[in-house]
């Protein structure tokens, strides 16, 4: 059993090639993992123009919107606009997608994960009692924020994150709002 803090000051910021925004990343599995080997990828983005997302073939990508309002043109799939407010969405990392900011830029959280060998969820909670829900599971805190697990207590700040890893079961009390990420082995 593990609970790792990511304090989101700690995050190095990489500028897109296309110029149009920055990633930050949260975590990554198999820990050292880079964009062409990762099972599971967790990042926040600003999104400051418009521009293609990049391909990952085999991924399955999950977005949520933190600030701001993005709109996504997939192939194939009628446009979308996401806010802060829609659920999170997702689709296939591996066809063409491309976003827009509307009205300036965006902050959006991205959950990437290999089909064959994990599968992603993730849903925004407040001020929950909850057992965590699987073996490996990211809460990324979206306001200040404070998570009491058993006897143990972390205060975060916004985006800041903490990483559980077979905890599942265990009883988890949030106060703030989250949004509670799970990663599950195919």
């Amino acid at each position: 059993m593990s609970v790792q803090q990511l304090r989101a000051a700690d995050r190095i910021p990489t500028p897109w090639r296309n110029g149009g925004g920055i990633t930050r990343e949260i975590a990554a599995f198999p820990p050292g993992a880079t964009l062409e080997n990762f099972d599971w990828r967790v990042s926040m983005a600003e999104v400051r123009e418009p521009g293609p997302f990049s391909r990952f073939p085999a991924v399955d990508r999950v977005l949520t919107i933190v600030h701001g309002t993005l709109s996504l043109a997939i192939a194939g799939r009628p446009p979308v606009t996401l806010t802060p407010e829609a659920p999170p969405f997702h689709f296939p990392g591996d066809i063409a997608c491309t976003g827009a900011p509307i009205a300036g830029p965006v902050l959006d959280l991205n959950v990437m994960a290999r089909r064959d060998r994990f599968s992603a969820e993730m849903c925004c909670i407040s001020n929950a009692d909850l057992s965590v829900p699987g073996t490996t599971c990211l809460l990324v805190a979206l306001s200040p924020a404070q998570v009491v697990l058993v006897t143990s207590a972390w205060h975060l700040q916004p985006h800041d994150a903490l990483l559980l890893r077979n905890e599942s079961g265990a009883a988890l009390v949030t106060k703030g709002a989250f949004a509670l990420i799970n990663l599950s082995r195919c």
